[in-house]
């Protein structure tokens, strides 16, 4: 017939299982412990991240609009009449026969 073992053996068998159950459930909750760090981390990288995503954005916009700005004005300058009428307004230039009157600004 099949062997019997001692009941202090069956205890013995029991209290090693249940070391080996409370050290997995330790290993287990170290690493859900370290794993939830590493995302909560890694979380905070990625906002950082998206605030100079949206920074650099609104720098890009900025830059193509002053580009934008700036392409149009070579444009204008391109127009001869552009160039006579800004040399007029800036520098104050009469064509031969005109009278250039100025007048008060107001406080």
């Amino acid at each position: 017939m099949a062997e019997q073992r001692p009941i202090a053996d069956s205890k013995q068998t029991n209290k090693g299982m249940r070391r080996r159950v409370r050290l997995l459930a330790i290993a287990m909750a170290a690493f859900l412990t370290w794993a939830a760090f590493i995302a909560w981390d890694q979380q905070s990288r990625l906002n950082v991240k998206a605030a100079e995503l949206e920074q650099l954005e609104n720098e890009l916009r900025e830059t193509v609009k002053i580009n934008e700005d700036f392409q149009k004005e070579i444009r204008r300058l391109n127009d001869p009449e552009y160039i006579l009428q800004h040399i007029r307004k800036q520098y104050h230039y009469t064509k031969p026969g005109e009278t250039l009157f100025y007048t008060p600004k107001s406080p």
